[in-house]
Protein backbone atom coordinates (compact mmCIF):
# COMPACT_ATOMS: atom_id res chain seq x y z
CA UNK A 1 0.00 0.00 0.00
CA UNK A 2 1.36 3.24 -0.67
CA UNK A 3 1.51 5.86 1.50
CA UNK A 4 -0.12 8.76 0.48
CA UNK A 5 1.62 12.53 1.50
CA UNK A 6 0.39 14.94 3.91
CA UNK A 7 -2.08 17.96 2.79
CA UNK A 8 -0.36 20.75 1.54
CA UNK A 9 -2.56 23.36 3.23
CA UNK A 10 -3.50 23.44 7.12
CA UNK A 11 -6.40 22.16 7.88
CA UNK A 12 -7.47 25.56 8.82
CA UNK A 13 -6.23 27.00 5.85
CA UNK A 14 -9.77 28.99 4.83
CA UNK A 15 -9.31 31.75 2.30
CA UNK A 16 -13.08 32.68 1.80
CA UNK A 17 -13.90 36.45 1.47
CA UNK A 18 -10.42 36.65 -0.47
CA UNK A 19 -11.71 36.02 -3.86
CA UNK A 20 -8.39 37.04 -5.68
CA UNK A 21 -6.19 33.68 -6.93
CA UNK A 22 -2.89 34.86 -8.18
CA UNK A 23 -2.36 33.43 -11.77
CA UNK A 24 1.41 32.98 -12.70
CA UNK A 25 0.59 33.09 -16.58
CA UNK A 26 4.22 32.78 -18.40
CA UNK A 27 4.02 29.07 -16.17
CA UNK A 28 0.72 28.91 -17.30
CA UNK A 29 1.55 29.43 -21.21
CA UNK A 30 4.46 26.80 -21.21
CA UNK A 31 2.48 24.18 -19.51
CA UNK A 32 1.89 20.57 -20.10
CA UNK A 33 -1.72 21.66 -19.71
CA UNK A 34 -1.63 24.55 -22.18
CA UNK A 35 0.15 22.10 -24.64
CA UNK A 36 -2.36 18.73 -24.48
CA UNK A 37 -5.73 19.86 -23.16
CA UNK A 38 -8.36 20.81 -25.27
CA UNK A 39 -10.44 23.53 -25.10
CA UNK A 40 -13.04 22.04 -22.75
CA UNK A 41 -10.30 20.61 -20.77
CA UNK A 42 -8.50 23.34 -20.49
CA UNK A 43 -12.02 26.10 -19.35
CA UNK A 44 -12.83 22.51 -16.87
CA UNK A 45 -9.55 22.76 -15.04
CA UNK A 46 -9.39 26.38 -15.13
CA UNK A 47 -13.05 26.67 -12.99
CA UNK A 48 -11.35 23.60 -10.60
CA UNK A 49 -8.34 25.97 -9.61
CA UNK A 50 -10.69 29.00 -8.58
CA UNK A 51 -13.08 26.51 -6.82
CA UNK A 52 -9.99 24.92 -5.20
CA UNK A 53 -9.26 28.31 -3.78
CA UNK A 54 -12.33 28.77 -1.21
CA UNK A 55 -12.71 24.93 -0.62
CA UNK A 56 -11.52 24.80 3.15
CA UNK A 57 -8.95 23.49 3.03
CA UNK A 58 -7.83 25.97 0.79
CA UNK A 59 -6.19 24.52 -2.62
CA UNK A 60 -8.03 21.14 -2.33
CA UNK A 61 -10.75 19.42 -3.68
CA UNK A 62 -12.83 16.26 -2.61
CA UNK A 63 -12.30 12.98 -4.46
CA UNK A 64 -15.97 12.48 -5.65
CA UNK A 65 -16.81 12.14 -8.89
CA UNK A 66 -20.37 14.14 -8.20
CA UNK A 67 -19.06 16.85 -6.21
CA UNK A 68 -16.16 17.27 -9.19
CA UNK A 69 -18.75 17.32 -11.54
CA UNK A 70 -20.97 19.67 -9.95
CA UNK A 71 -17.84 22.28 -9.37
CA UNK A 72 -17.00 21.92 -12.77
CA UNK A 73 -20.56 22.72 -14.14
CA UNK A 74 -20.96 19.30 -16.17
CA UNK A 75 -23.02 16.35 -15.92
CA UNK A 76 -21.55 13.15 -14.47
CA UNK A 77 -20.70 11.91 -17.98
CA UNK A 78 -19.87 15.44 -19.30
CA UNK A 79 -17.43 14.86 -16.77
CA UNK A 80 -15.59 11.69 -16.64
CA UNK A 81 -14.99 12.76 -20.25
CA UNK A 82 -12.47 15.49 -19.08
CA UNK A 83 -11.39 14.52 -15.65
CA UNK A 84 -7.92 13.13 -15.75
CA UNK A 85 -6.64 16.40 -17.71
CA UNK A 86 -9.07 19.33 -16.18
CA UNK A 87 -7.52 17.10 -12.12
CA UNK A 88 -4.15 17.14 -14.23
CA UNK A 89 -1.84 18.24 -11.28
CA UNK A 90 -3.90 17.81 -8.45
CA UNK A 91 -2.06 14.41 -6.12
CA UNK A 92 -4.60 12.58 -3.53
CA UNK A 93 -3.07 13.43 0.24
CA UNK A 94 -3.73 11.61 3.22
CA UNK A 95 -6.49 13.26 4.31
CA UNK A 96 -8.47 11.86 0.59
CA UNK A 97 -8.72 15.36 -0.81
CA UNK A 98 -6.93 16.17 -4.06
CA UNK A 99 -4.34 19.20 -3.88
CA UNK A 100 -2.69 20.87 -6.20
CA UNK A 101 1.31 22.46 -4.88
CA UNK A 102 1.20 25.31 -6.82
CA UNK A 103 -2.16 26.47 -6.14
CA UNK A 104 -1.48 25.39 -2.45
CA UNK A 105 1.60 27.12 -1.46
CA UNK A 106 -0.16 30.54 -2.85
CA UNK A 107 -2.77 29.56 -0.88
CA UNK A 108 -0.04 29.35 1.97
CA UNK A 109 1.20 32.75 1.27
CA UNK A 110 -2.41 34.26 1.24
CA UNK A 111 -2.89 33.02 4.37
CA UNK A 112 -0.02 34.30 5.60
CA UNK A 113 -0.51 37.61 4.76
CA UNK A 114 -4.19 37.52 6.23
CA UNK A 115 -2.46 36.71 9.50
CA UNK A 116 -0.35 40.01 9.41
CA UNK A 117 -3.42 42.18 8.32
CA UNK A 118 -5.27 40.77 10.81
CA UNK A 119 -2.21 41.69 13.49
CA UNK A 120 -1.78 44.86 12.11
CA UNK A 121 -5.07 45.78 12.40
CA UNK A 122 -5.30 44.25 15.65
CA UNK A 123 -2.25 46.76 16.47
CA UNK A 124 -3.52 49.70 15.30
CA UNK A 125 -7.14 49.36 17.36
CA UNK A 126 -4.99 48.48 20.50
CA UNK A 127 -3.23 52.16 19.82
CA UNK A 128 -6.72 53.89 19.13
CA UNK A 129 -7.83 52.11 22.34
CA UNK A 130 -4.60 53.26 24.16
CA UNK A 131 -5.36 56.64 22.60
CA UNK A 132 -8.73 56.82 23.92
CA UNK A 133 -7.92 56.03 27.30
CA UNK A 134 -5.25 58.67 27.28
CA UNK A 135 -7.62 61.63 26.10
CA UNK A 136 -9.84 60.98 28.70
CA UNK A 137 -7.36 60.75 31.53
CA UNK A 138 -5.90 63.78 30.27
CA UNK A 139 -9.00 65.84 29.63
CA UNK A 140 -10.19 64.78 32.95
CA UNK A 141 -7.34 66.13 34.68
CA UNK A 142 -7.57 69.36 32.79
CA UNK A 143 -10.79 69.92 34.09
CA UNK A 144 -9.88 69.58 37.25
CA UNK A 145 -7.68 72.31 37.63
CA UNK A 146 -9.92 74.68 35.62
CA UNK A 147 -8.84 74.18 32.13
CA UNK A 148 -11.29 73.22 29.48
CA UNK A 149 -10.78 72.32 25.89
CA UNK A 150 -13.18 70.78 23.62
CA UNK A 151 -13.14 66.68 22.75
CA UNK A 152 -14.08 66.87 19.21
CA UNK A 153 -11.95 70.42 18.24
CA UNK A 154 -8.62 68.78 20.44
CA UNK A 155 -6.05 66.67 18.51
CA UNK A 156 -4.02 64.49 20.51
CA UNK A 157 -0.92 65.78 20.26
CA UNK A 158 -2.43 69.27 21.35
CA UNK A 159 -4.08 67.51 24.40
CA UNK A 160 -0.71 66.51 25.94
CA UNK A 161 1.27 70.01 24.62
CA UNK A 162 -1.51 71.58 26.78
CA UNK A 163 -1.02 68.72 29.58
CA UNK A 164 2.91 68.86 30.12
CA UNK A 165 2.67 72.75 30.07
CA UNK A 166 0.18 72.41 33.56
CA UNK A 167 2.69 69.91 34.62
CA UNK A 168 0.11 66.78 34.14
CA UNK A 169 1.69 63.33 32.64
CA UNK A 170 0.67 59.99 32.37
CA UNK A 171 2.97 57.35 33.97
CA UNK A 172 2.25 53.67 34.04
CA UNK A 173 2.86 51.80 37.19
CA UNK A 174 3.31 48.08 38.00
CA UNK A 175 -1.13 47.97 37.48
CA UNK A 176 -1.85 51.44 37.04
CA UNK A 177 -1.86 53.95 34.36
CA UNK A 178 -1.67 56.97 36.61
CA UNK A 179 -2.11 60.59 35.62
CA UNK A 180 -0.12 62.99 37.78
CA UNK A 181 0.55 66.85 38.39
CA UNK A 182 3.59 68.45 39.57
CA UNK A 183 3.03 71.76 41.40
CA UNK A 184 3.22 75.35 39.54
CA UNK A 185 3.53 73.09 36.20
CA UNK A 186 7.36 72.43 36.20
CA UNK A 187 8.92 69.23 37.14
CA UNK A 188 12.17 70.76 38.39
CA UNK A 189 10.18 72.96 41.14
CA UNK A 190 9.42 69.93 42.51
CA UNK A 191 9.67 65.82 43.00
CA UNK A 192 6.45 65.49 44.96
CA UNK A 193 3.83 63.59 42.77
CA UNK A 194 0.28 64.51 43.32
CA UNK A 195 -2.77 63.50 41.60
CA UNK A 196 -4.63 65.62 39.14
CA UNK A 197 -7.81 65.81 41.77
CA UNK A 198 -5.62 67.91 43.49
CA UNK A 199 -3.85 65.34 45.64
CA UNK A 200 -7.05 63.24 47.22
CA UNK A 201 -7.61 61.25 44.49
CA UNK A 202 -6.30 58.31 42.78
CA UNK A 203 -6.41 59.56 39.19
CA UNK A 204 -5.84 55.64 38.09
CA UNK A 205 -7.66 52.69 36.46
CA UNK A 206 -6.43 49.09 35.86
CA UNK A 207 -4.22 48.74 32.88
CA UNK A 208 -3.85 44.75 32.06
CA UNK A 209 -0.28 43.75 31.39
CA UNK A 210 0.77 47.15 31.89
CA UNK A 211 3.87 45.74 34.48
CA UNK A 212 4.90 43.44 31.42
CA UNK A 213 5.32 47.11 29.75
CA UNK A 214 7.31 48.62 32.29
CA UNK A 215 10.89 48.20 32.73
CA UNK A 216 12.18 46.60 36.57
CA UNK A 217 13.38 49.43 38.37
CA UNK A 218 16.62 49.91 38.13
CA UNK A 219 19.20 50.58 41.16
CA UNK A 220 21.89 53.23 41.02
CA UNK A 221 24.76 54.43 43.02
CA UNK A 222 24.58 51.41 45.13
CA UNK A 223 27.63 51.98 46.96
CA UNK A 224 26.65 55.90 47.95
CA UNK A 225 23.63 54.65 49.05
CA UNK A 226 25.36 52.33 51.39
CA UNK A 227 23.99 48.83 50.17
CA UNK A 228 26.48 45.91 49.00
CA UNK A 229 25.65 44.84 45.36
CA UNK A 230 24.18 42.02 45.39
CA UNK A 231 26.06 38.83 44.73
CA UNK A 232 26.37 36.88 41.34
CA UNK A 233 24.35 34.35 40.41
CA UNK A 234 25.97 30.55 41.30
CA UNK A 235 24.04 29.51 38.06
CA UNK A 236 24.67 30.29 34.25
CA UNK A 237 21.72 31.27 33.05
CA UNK A 238 19.86 29.03 30.90
CA UNK A 239 18.65 29.20 27.38
CA UNK A 240 14.49 29.06 27.42
CA UNK A 241 12.62 27.20 25.12
CA UNK A 242 9.96 28.78 23.18
CA UNK A 243 6.92 26.41 24.59
CA UNK A 244 4.29 26.94 21.78
CA UNK A 245 3.90 26.72 18.25
CA UNK A 246 2.64 30.33 17.94
CA UNK A 247 5.64 31.31 19.88
CA UNK A 248 7.94 29.61 16.73
CA UNK A 249 5.53 31.23 14.64
CA UNK A 250 6.06 34.57 15.70
CA UNK A 251 9.68 34.43 15.88
CA UNK A 252 10.48 33.49 12.18
CA UNK A 253 8.02 35.68 11.15
CA UNK A 254 9.27 38.95 12.78
CA UNK A 255 12.81 37.40 11.03
CA UNK A 256 11.75 37.06 7.89
CA UNK A 257 10.17 40.56 8.14
CA UNK A 258 13.21 42.19 8.98
CA UNK A 259 14.86 40.68 5.99
CA UNK A 260 11.73 42.16 3.53
CA UNK A 261 10.38 38.90 3.15
CA UNK A 262 6.33 37.25 3.61
CA UNK A 263 6.60 34.67 5.80
CA UNK A 264 4.67 31.39 5.11
CA UNK A 265 5.10 29.77 8.75
CA UNK A 266 1.87 28.87 10.83
CA UNK A 267 1.39 27.68 14.01
CA UNK A 268 -0.50 24.63 12.79
CA UNK A 269 1.79 23.29 10.75
CA UNK A 270 3.02 20.27 12.30
CA UNK A 271 6.36 21.00 12.52
CA UNK A 272 5.98 23.63 15.01
CA UNK A 273 4.58 21.08 17.51
CA UNK A 274 7.19 19.09 17.38
CA UNK A 275 9.62 21.91 17.85
CA UNK A 276 7.70 22.79 20.92
CA UNK A 277 7.78 19.02 22.11
CA UNK A 278 11.72 19.23 22.24
CA UNK A 279 11.85 22.64 23.61
CA UNK A 280 13.53 24.11 21.19
CA UNK A 281 15.34 27.38 22.23
CA UNK A 282 14.84 30.42 20.46
CA UNK A 283 19.07 30.60 20.13
CA UNK A 284 18.83 26.79 18.16
CA UNK A 285 16.20 27.90 16.44
CA UNK A 286 17.97 31.05 15.72
CA UNK A 287 20.70 29.34 14.18
CA UNK A 288 19.30 27.12 12.33
CA UNK A 289 17.13 30.16 10.23
CA UNK A 290 20.42 31.64 9.73
CA UNK A 291 21.81 28.95 7.94
CA UNK A 292 18.63 28.80 6.28
CA UNK A 293 19.04 31.98 5.14
CA UNK A 294 22.51 31.34 4.02
CA UNK A 295 22.02 28.73 1.72
CA UNK A 296 19.23 30.63 -0.05
CA UNK A 297 21.90 33.58 -0.79
CA UNK A 298 24.73 30.70 -1.95
CA UNK A 299 21.54 29.40 -4.24
CA UNK A 300 20.27 32.73 -5.00
CA UNK A 301 16.85 31.51 -3.89
CA UNK A 302 14.93 34.48 -3.25
CA UNK A 303 12.00 32.81 -1.59
CA UNK A 304 11.20 32.68 2.01
CA UNK A 305 12.29 30.26 4.65
CA UNK A 306 9.59 27.93 5.53
CA UNK A 307 8.75 25.36 7.94
CA UNK A 308 10.08 22.21 6.23
CA UNK A 309 13.23 24.13 5.34
CA UNK A 310 13.76 25.55 8.48
CA UNK A 311 13.36 21.64 9.93
CA UNK A 312 16.13 20.80 8.29
CA UNK A 313 18.81 22.95 9.21
CA UNK A 314 17.03 22.73 12.88
CA UNK A 315 17.87 18.67 12.50
CA UNK A 316 21.72 19.66 11.66
CA UNK A 317 21.70 22.45 14.64
CA UNK A 318 20.69 19.63 17.35
CA UNK A 319 22.79 16.89 16.02
CA UNK A 320 21.17 13.81 17.14
CA UNK A 321 22.65 10.77 17.71
CA UNK A 322 23.40 9.09 13.96
CA UNK A 323 23.00 11.92 12.98
CA UNK A 324 19.13 10.93 12.10
CA UNK A 325 16.92 13.92 12.86
CA UNK A 326 14.28 13.47 15.42
CA UNK A 327 12.53 16.24 14.21
CA UNK A 328 12.30 14.77 10.85
CA UNK A 329 11.35 11.67 12.08
CA UNK A 330 8.70 13.41 13.99
CA UNK A 331 7.25 15.56 11.82
CA UNK A 332 4.13 15.14 9.45
CA UNK A 333 6.34 15.89 6.29
CA UNK A 334 9.34 14.33 5.54
CA UNK A 335 11.65 15.54 2.57
CA UNK A 336 11.41 13.29 -0.31
CA UNK A 337 14.81 13.63 -0.83
CA UNK A 338 16.79 15.13 1.83
CA UNK A 339 19.75 16.20 -0.45
CA UNK A 340 17.29 18.46 -2.95
CA UNK A 341 16.35 21.09 0.22
CA UNK A 342 19.63 22.90 0.80
CA UNK A 343 22.24 24.11 -2.05
CA UNK A 344 25.01 22.53 0.00
CA UNK A 345 22.59 19.11 -0.86
CA UNK A 346 22.28 19.95 -4.78
CA UNK A 347 26.08 20.49 -4.49
CA UNK A 348 27.00 17.08 -3.14
CA UNK A 349 24.69 15.19 -5.28
CA UNK A 350 25.92 16.82 -8.42
CA UNK A 351 29.04 15.29 -7.34
CA UNK A 352 27.47 11.81 -6.75
CA UNK A 353 26.27 12.06 -10.57
CA UNK A 354 29.62 13.43 -11.67
CA UNK A 355 28.00 17.36 -12.57
CA UNK A 356 29.88 20.39 -11.57
CA UNK A 357 29.07 23.17 -11.89
CA UNK A 358 30.72 25.45 -14.82
CA UNK A 359 32.75 28.66 -14.57
CA UNK A 360 29.97 31.21 -14.98
CA UNK A 361 26.94 28.69 -14.54
CA UNK A 362 24.04 30.38 -12.99
CA UNK A 363 23.23 28.55 -9.55
CA UNK A 364 19.51 27.96 -11.24
CA UNK A 365 20.86 26.08 -14.14
CA UNK A 366 23.12 24.32 -12.55
CA UNK A 367 20.47 23.08 -9.79
CA UNK A 368 17.89 22.24 -12.89
CA UNK A 369 20.59 19.69 -14.13
CA UNK A 370 21.39 18.05 -11.31
CA UNK A 371 17.04 17.42 -10.54
CA UNK A 372 16.77 16.41 -14.26
CA UNK A 373 19.99 13.84 -13.93
CA UNK A 374 18.52 12.59 -10.41
CA UNK A 375 15.17 11.85 -12.15
CA UNK A 376 12.85 13.00 -9.40
CA UNK A 377 8.92 11.90 -9.91
CA UNK A 378 6.28 13.92 -10.16
CA UNK A 379 4.36 13.02 -6.19
CA UNK A 380 8.63 14.13 -4.96
CA UNK A 381 8.86 17.37 -7.19
CA UNK A 382 4.88 18.46 -5.94
CA UNK A 383 5.84 17.45 -1.86
CA UNK A 384 9.36 19.73 -2.32
CA UNK A 385 7.16 22.39 -3.65
CA UNK A 386 5.02 22.65 -1.53
CA UNK A 387 6.22 22.12 2.25
CA UNK A 388 9.92 22.99 1.46
CA UNK A 389 9.69 25.97 -1.13
CA UNK A 390 11.84 24.19 -3.69
CA UNK A 391 12.01 25.92 -6.77
CA UNK A 392 12.14 23.22 -9.78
Amino acid sequence: MVDLPDPLTPADCNLRGLPFMPLHTERLLDSDMMALSTGEEFKTALRLWCKSWNQEPAASLPDDDRILAHLAGKELAGWRKVKAMALRGFIKCSDGRLYHPVIAQEAINAMSRREQHQASKDGDNDRKREEREDRKLLFGALRDIGVILPAKGTSTSHLRKVAASHGIQIIVTDNHKVVTVTPKGSHNESHGVVTAKTGTGTGTYIKEEAAAASPPPTRTHAHEAGDDPPPPSSEPSKPTSLDTPAGYAVLVRRWEKERGKASTVTSSDPRLLVWAQKRVTEAQLREAYDLAVADRELAQDHGPINAGFLDVFLAKVLKPPGGDSALNRQSSAVPPKHWAVSWSGIVAKGEELGIVQESGELAPTFKARVFAAAQLSEGEKAMLRADYGVSL
